[in-house]
């Protein structure tokens, strides 16, 4: 695999960025629900990526999923094996952020970009639209019903919209506080059953421990990227 020398440790995770690509290498193979290009839905994956691409990337932009594809067989990875999403933001500029407590933690990774900075509800802007996008991936290393799996999806994005709200981004089109970006992307992915964790976890709302720590991990990690945003950002 066409892994570089600073692949880096958070948590039980590894990752790493390589051309053009932040991957999120897990342990073993978790269960994963997002809406990224490659792999959305449920999928049962062992690496999750967020590969960087500019608007004249045809061979990507006009066919994700293949162009996914190619992204991830060029690291070395299965396809079959892997859920990802593209960007406009620098992924060498991602956020990772670790919550930990009671045994179990969550592990957070996020990009941004701005110039797509939507309020929920705004008049839609389909193919007029600039590039730029808040992607998120999120690990907990404890394992999760499907239900409890979905509710972790909500928990992120709320955790997101509070954090664009706290920073005052407003939207590109009304002008209005914005809530997240017209091309946003999330993916949860929490670890299989073990010997350890046999029972999954059957809650991840706001009053549980993981609902908690997944809250305040995004929280900080779109904190960070949005402000990484900002400063490197035209003046």
């Amino acid at each position: 695999m066409n892994e570089p020398r600073a692949s880096r440790i958070l948590g039980p995770w590894r990752w790493f960025v390589c051309d053009r690509t932040l991957a999120v290498v897990l342990p073993a193979r978790y269960d994963a629900l997002g809406w990224a290009p490659l792999g959305g839905g449920f999928r049962r994956v062992v690496q999750i990526l967020n590969h960087q691409v500019s608007l004249g990337d045809r061979a990507v932009t006009e066919a994700p999923a293949a162009g996914l594809r190619r992204v991830a067989r060029n690291l070395g990875f299965k396809p079959a094996e892997t859920t990802a999403m593209m960007t406009g933001a620098a992924v060498d500029r991602a956020a990772a952020v670790l919550a930990r407590r009671s045994k179990l933690a969550v592990g957070v990774w996020c990009t941004a970009g701005l110039s797509n900075a939507l309020r929920v509800g705004d008049r839609a802007t389909a193919g007029d639209s600039a590039p730029g996008t808040i992607n998120l991936i999120a690990a907990i290393d404890r394992p999760m019903s499907r239900s409890a799996l979905v509710e972790a999806v909500q928990i992120a994005v709320e955790a997101r919209t509070a954090a664009m709200l706290d920073a005052r981004v407003t939207s590109v089109r009304s002008a209005r506080p914005a809530t997240g970006t017209g091309t946003d992307c999330v993916v949860v992915a929490a670890a299989s059953a073990s010997v350890e964790f046999p029972a999954p976890l059957i809650y991840c709302g706001m009053h549980t421990v993981a609902g908690e720590l997944l809250g305040r991990a995004v929280y900080a990690s779109v904190t960070r990227a949005i402000a990484r945003a900002i400063r490197n950002s035209p003046q």
